[in-house]
Parts: C-alpha cells; structure tokens; sequence
C-alpha cells in the first residue's frame, strides 16, 4: 500500500510511552555528539495509533515515534527530512507501521504537552512510496476527528 505517489493517512491515537535513555557512549562516537563527555541519550516518545483511513490500511496499528528536529537542513534538490513511513511487517515479530516524526526542537515541550493532554488524531502525508516506505511531506495533529480531503 506503501506504493503510491501520494497518501493521506488519518491515524486514531491511542497511547503513549516515553522516557529518556541514558548509557555510556561507545569510543567510536565523536566528542562532538556526547552528552557530558561519555554518554548518550534518548529523548524519543513512542505512540501507539490505528490507522483510520485509508481504507485499505483501516484497522492497522501504527507505532509512531517523535525526536526532536534539531536543524533544518533546506537542499536545492532534497525537500526536507521532517519524517517517514515504513512498513515493517514481517521483518520482526509484530512488526507493522512505523512512522518517525521530527518535531523542532523549539515547539518539543508544547508538543508533548499537548499530546498528553489535547491531540487524538494525527494526519499524515506521504509521498515516493516504494512498497515498503515513503517519505512525509506533512503532518498535523488534531483534538477533532479531522476528515481526509
């Protein structure tokens, strides 16, 4: 279904886990990219949704992961990476729909807040599928029950 040129998804969200990840950095990971000298960590909010439309993904669950997008980085050629989508079923045990969303890092803690709180419904767009996966052009989340053009 991933296949394609363009795609509107309206996802039901359903629950939420996150956390922060902390652990000792590997030597191979450049100073530059370490959290006080010798660690990394994670800030990624996972969230459980279930795909509402189209209709030939109804019913499927979507395992939605948010990070924060820490720069815009605009090519001539390249539209900007603001996320994507993937169909993961069948390479693990329960794999399914992936999506990985970036939200800019200035809007992260009104973000999830209102996650928390507000938002039930994520619309999503996406683009080039090849079978598999397709980049997002766009994603709004919503407290209605947002109607797909």
């Amino acid at each position: 279904m991933l296949t394609e040129a363009r795609l509107d998804c309206l996802i039901e969200l359903r629950g939420y886990d996150g956390g922060l990840g902390l652990m000792p950095c590997p030597p191979s990971v450049p100073k530059a990219h370490r959290f006080q000298g010798g660690l990394i960590y994670s800030r990624m909010i996972e969230i459980e949704g279930r795909v509402v439309a189209p209709e030939g993904l109804a019913g499927r669950r979507m395992r939605i992961w948010l990070d924060q997008l820490e720069g815009w980085h605009f090519s001539r050629s390249e539209p900007p990476h603001i996320g994507d989508i993937c169909d993961r079923a069948g390479e693990l045990p329960g794999g399914g729909l992936e999506t990985t969303l970036y939200i800019p890092k200035d809007a992260w803690l009104t973000a999830t807040i209102c996650l928390s709180t507000v938002w039930r419904h994520l619309r999503l767009t996406g683009a080039d599928g090849d079978g598999r996966s397709m980049r997002l052009v766009d994603f709004s989340f919503s407290s209605d029950d947002p109607q797909l053009p």
